[in-house]
C-alpha cells in the first residue's frame, strides 16, 4: 500500500467542531480542541490524533448500497441505497458493498449471527448474559444466491453479576461484516449472481448505559450532491432529538452510550461464523483463549475469551507556523491532502485537527511521534478484526498461513500502533511489529505493552517443519536499540487438545519493539507412547543472561545459548 493511501487522514474546522462526535474526547466528551494552548479558541495550530474510536452513531447499520464510477466529476462515484441484492438500484453501479451488523441467533439452525455472551471477574467461572434485545434499525435480508447473510443491528445483552464502571450489567455487541460484489456492468448487463467475497470483519463488546431521552431509530435514505451525484447517508427519523454524543445506537426513546468495562472483566463471546472467517485475526484484548467447532461443513461455532485491555490513542498539537521545522510531519501532512487542501489548511486563521488510522501506520506515527502525548480517559476495548486483504493476509505470506479453510491464528496487544496481519516469519522467529508512546498521559509512567498470540499447533509445526512431537517455545522483546527488554509476565501453553498454542509476553515498553517467538524441537524425538502411557508434561524452566529473564516451555525445556538457569 502506497504512502498516500496509507494517510488516511481528516481535518476537523473549529467551526465545525461541535457537530462532528468522532472528535470528542472518551469518557468526559470534552473536544480535542481543549488540548490547544490557549484553549480551544486559540486560532494558528494544528492537530494529530492516532486512535483506534469506537464507531461513531450511523456506523453500526446494516446497509447494501451500488456504486459507479463518474468520469465527468474526477471519478467520484455515485452511490445508490440498495433494499435488497434484487433492488433494480443495486443494478446502477457495478460495485456492490454490503455492510452487515449480524444478529443474535433465533433458533439452533441459523447461521452467521451471534449465539451467546459471557462474561466473569479474575479468575471466576464465565455467567452467561441474556440478550435483552436487538436494537431496532435497518434491516437487510439473507441472499441465498450469493450466500450474502441478513443483515441486523447491535444487540443489548444483560449480565446476571458482572457490572461494568458505572455499576450497570448491560453490554452491547456488534459484529459488522463488509462484502463486495462487483457486477462488470450496470442494467441488464449486470452479473447479479457474481461471486461475493468478506472484505474485513470487526466483533466487538462493550459496555453501555442506556439512556432515556429524545431519541429516535436510524435510518438509511438517499440524497443528492451538490454536484448533481447520487449519494446517501443514515440519520435519525426526527430532527429533534437529544445530543448524540458517545451513543453507540439509538432506538425510540434510548440511546446507548458507551461506557468502560470494571477492571479485571473477561469476556467471551461466541458466534456461528461461516468458513469463510478464516486465516489471522488481530485485535485489542490480552490472555487470549480460542475454540473453534465446526457446525457443518461450511460454519463452525468460535468462541473468542479475553480480558479488554486499555489502549490510549495519542495526540499532538503543533503551531501551524512551527511545521516548516518537522519535514516529516510537514510531508505527512502533504500526503494526507491535495496541494489546494494543503494551501487552505496552512493558510487559514483557524486551527485544526488531522485524524489517522493507528492499525498498521507505523509510518506516519514515526513521522509525528515527537510531538505527540497519550490521550488521556481512554476506555478499555475488547475487539477483534479481520483486515480487507484476503481476510487478513498480507500481501507476502508464509506458505503455511495461506490456507483459506480454516482459522489460523489470532493476535492481539494493547499497543497504539500495529500490524494487522500475521507475525512475519524471518530467520527462525515469528516477529511481530508494535510501537506506542514510552509514556502515559502523566508524561512520568511508564506505558506497559501487552501481546498475545493464539496459533494453531498445525500451522505452527508446518512453518517450523515440526512433527507431532512437543516443541519448546520463548519470547523475546527487541527494542528499537536492538536491545532485549526483561519481560515481567510471559507465558506458555497449549490447550488440553493440542490443537492452539498460546504465546502472551506483558509489561514490555515501547515506542516500537518486535516482538519475537520461537519454537523448537529436539532433533531425537522419542519413539511414540504406548496405549496406556501417559503423556509426558509441559514444565516451564527460568533462564537469565544479565537482567535479562526468559522463561521456557517444553517437555524437556533447555535455555538458549548464552543464557544460564535460575
Amino acid at each position: 500500500m502506497s504512502s498516500r493511501s496509507r494517510a488516511r487522514a481528516h481535518f476537523i474546522s473549529l467551526l465545525t467542531l461541535l457537530s462532528l462526535l468522532s472528535t470528542t474526547m472518551p469518557s468526559n466528551g470534552a473536544s480535542l480542541f481543549d488540548l490547544i494552548p490557549g484553549g480551544p479558541m486559540t486560532p494558528g495550530y494544528y492537530g494529530v490524533t492516532f486512535e483506534e474510536r469506537q464507531p461513531g452513531l450511523g456506523e453500526l447499520v446494516s446497509v447494501i448500497t451500488s456504486n459507479s464510477m463518474r468520469s465527468d466529476k474526477n471519478e467520484v462515484p455515485n452511490g445508490y441505497l440498495c433494499s435488497s441484492m434484487d433492488d433494480p438500484q443495486c443494478n446502477r453501479g457495478s460495485l456492490i458493498n454490503a455492510q452487515l451488523i449480524l444478529p443474535p441467533c433465533a433458533t439452533p439452525a441459523d447461521r452467521m449471527c451471534i449465539e451467546g455472551l459471557s462474561l466473569a471477574t479474575g479468575a471466576n467461572e464465565l455467567e452467561r448474559a441474556a440478550l435483552d434485545h436487538e436494537v431496532l434499525g435497518p434491516r437487510t435480508p439473507a441472499d441465498p444466491s450469493t450466500g450474502l447473510p441478513a443483515g441486523g443491528s447491535p444487540s443489548l445483552w444483560n449480565a446476571p453479576t458482572i457490572a461494568n464502571k458505572l455499576g450497570l450489567k448491560t453490554y452491547g455487541v456488534a459484529v459488522r461484516v463488509r462484502y463486495f460484489q462487483y457486477r462488470e456492468s450496470t442494467g441488464a448487463a449486470a452479473k447479479r449472481n457474481n461471486p461475493i467475497s468478506l472484505q474485513s470483519m470487526r466483533v466487538s463488546v462493550f459496555p453501555v448505559q442506556v439512556v432515556a431521552g429524545k431519541y429516535y431509530q436510524q435510518e438509511n435514505y438517499s440524497a443528492t450532491n451538490p454536484d448533481g451525484g447520487a449519494t446517501y447517508g443514515t440519520r435519525q427519523t426526527s430532527n429533534d432529538y437529544d445530543s448524540l454524543e458517545d451513543c453507540a445506537w439509538t432506538e425510540p426513546g434510548s440511546c446507548g452510550k458507551y461506557v468502560d468495562f470494571a477492571d479485571d472483566t473477561r469476556v467471551a463471546l461466541t458466534l456461528r461464523m461461516g468458513s469463510e472467517m478464516t486465516g489471522w485475526l488481530y485485535g485489542r484484548m490480552k490472555d487470549v483463549k480460542i475454540d473453534v467447532t465446526a457446525l457443518d461443513s461450511k460454519f463452525n461455532r468460535i468462541t473468542i475469551e479475553g480480558a479488554p485491555v486499555s489502549a490510549p490513542g495519542a495526540y499532538g498539537v503543533i503551531k501551524k507556523s512551527e511545521i516548516k521545522n518537522y519535514p516529516k510531519i510537514d510531508e505527512r501532512i502533504r500526503l494526507g491532502s491535495n496541494d489546494f487542501g494543503y494551501n487552505e489548511l496552512m493558510n487559514s486563521p483557524d486551527s485544526r485537527f488531522g485524524g489517522y488510522d493507528p492499525v498498521g501506520n507505523f509510518e506516519d506515527f514515526a513521522a509525528f511521534e515527537p510531538i505527540l502525548k497519550t490521550m488521556p480517559n481512554s476506555r478499555a476495548q475488547w475487539l477483534i478484526s479481520s483486515g480487507a486483504s484476503a481476510n487478513g493476509y498480507t500481501a507476502e505470506v508464509n506458505q503455511c498461513f495461506i490456507d483459506k479453510t480454516k482459522l489460523l491464528g489470532v493476535v492481539t496487544t494493547n499497543a497504539l500502533i500495529y500490524s494487522p496481519s500475521a507475525p512475519e516469519f524471518k530467520d527462525g522467529t515469528l516477529n511481530y511489529k508494535v510501537a506506542g508512546l514510552h509514556h502515559l498521559e502523566d508524561g512520568v509512567t511508564l506505558t506497559r505493552g501487552t501481546y498475545d498470540l493464539a496459533i494453531r499447533s498445525e500451522t505452527a509445526r508446518c512453518i517450523y517443519g515440526f512433527t507431532d512431537a512437543p516443541f519448546q517455545a520463548s519470547i523475546s522483546v527487541i527494542g528499537a536499540d536492538g536491545q532485549e527488554q526483561t519481560i515481567a509476565t510471559e507465558s506458555i501453553r497449549e490447550d488440553a487438545k493440542r490443537e492452539w498454542l498460546f504465546l502472551s509476553a506483558q509489561n514490555f515498553t515501547f515506542s516500537s519493539p518486535v516482538i519475537k517467538v520461537k519454537l523448537t524441537q529436539e532433533k531425537k524425538l522419542a519413539a511414540p507412547a504406548k496405549k496406556g502411557v501417559k503423556k509426558a508434561a509441559n514444565k516451564t524452566i527460568s533462564c537469565v543472561k544479565g537482567k535479562v529473564t526468559r522463561k521456557i516451555t517444553g517437555v524437556n525445556p533447555k535455555c538458549p545459548a548464552g543464557f544460564k538457569l535460575r
